[in-house]
């Protein structure tokens, strides 16, 4: 017990609590005792101290020593060597003693919130399952949320260049409205000189002979006032196609703008590595809006047409 105290203190606490003052105080007491009861006084020490022996041997994780063997083969072939009080100690030690220190152990309260621990752990396995279906939730939510806030990143992205769009479009439709009422007038007054002239010969039938050199005084007017109205009626019908054509091309580029989002992380997937990935859509979007002026005839075209007219008409 001297050479290994430390392991006695850790391994016999329940003795210790129950018999240790005493048994300390009888080994210090032991010089001072007459001879004739120091026989008794060994016999008593040693059932004291066979009980811590018995402890250390129940309690300690590892097998018990050779000398802790010897000493319990030596008690249990000697045991009627010990009388009375000190074979009660003996026999205590070493049958009721050891289910005595399992149930001071066992009604521990550190054992008692162990044997909680089944109900802690359910608890808290069913507390984790909560918190998953939870977090599942919330996770479902923030995907959600997610795809919400992708699909406005993919309008709010592009609303500055459709809504610019839209005001270029307004303008076209408005340009496009008074090309076409232009069309519409120039119509009307092509029509109005040889109207006019045919209701003057049909009204005045019997004069007609009479005015006659007047009407074809006025011919070649009438005919250049055709050509000319002919001549910008071309001119107001190209610039009417050519609109119309732009407002279809600007159509074009807000249906177009509604989706490049989604494009561009498509094409962003197939081709990683192709920094042309958009040239196609920017060609489109970004291009600038082709008027389709090819069949509008220009100004010098139509000075040379009234040059060959009048030409014409001094050779007559």
């Amino acid at each position: 017990m001297i050479s290994n105290a430390a392991k006695f203190d850790e391994y016999c606490a329940v003795n210790i609590e129950w018999i240790g003052d005493s048994f300390m105080r009888a080994v210090r007491d032991f010089p001072d005792l007459p001879h004739d009861k120091k026989a008794e006084a060994v016999t008593s020490d040693f059932t004291s101290a066979y009980r811590f022996l018995c402890e250390l041997e129940f309690t300690q994780p590892a097998e018990p020593s050779f000398e802790i063997r010897r000493i319990g083969n030596f008690v249990d072939e000697n045991l009627e060597m010990f009388k009375g009080n000190d074979r009660h100690q003996i026999t205590f030690a070493r049958y009721a003693m050891p289910v005595q220190i399992a149930k001071k152990l066992l009604n521990d309260p550190a054992i008692a919130e162990f044997r909680k621990f089944s109900q802690t752990v359910e608890a808290a396995t069913k507390l984790k399952e909560d918190w998953d279906s939870e977090l599942d939730q919330r996770r479902a939510h923030v995907d959600s949320l997610s795809e919400g806030l992708k699909g406005l990143t993919s309008s709010y992205n592009f609303v500055g260049l459709v809504d610019g769009f839209r005001q270029l479009a307004t303008a076209k439709v408005t340009e496009r409205r008074i090309a076409f009422w232009s069309l519409m007038a120039l119509a009307l007054v092509m029509v109005v000189p040889p109207a006019a002239q045919i209701g003057y010969v049909l009204a005045h039938m019997e004069i007609i002979e009479s005015k006659k050199g007047l009407l074809l005084y006025t011919l070649p007017t009438i005919l250049t006032i055709e050509v000319l109205l002919v001549y910008f009626f071309r001119v107001v019908l190209g610039q009417f196609r050519s609109v119309k054509a732009q407002v279809l091309q600007l159509d074009l580029r807000i249906v177009l703008c509604q989706f490049i989002q989604s494009y561009a992380e498509y094409s962003a997937k197939i081709k990683k590595d192709d920094p042309s990935t958009l040239a196609k859509f920017e060609a489109v979007v970004f291009s600038s809006l082709v008027p389709e002026s090819e069949g509008i005839p220009s100004t010098f075209d139509g000075a040379e047409q009234l040059a060959n007219l009048i030409k014409s008409i001094r050779g007559t």
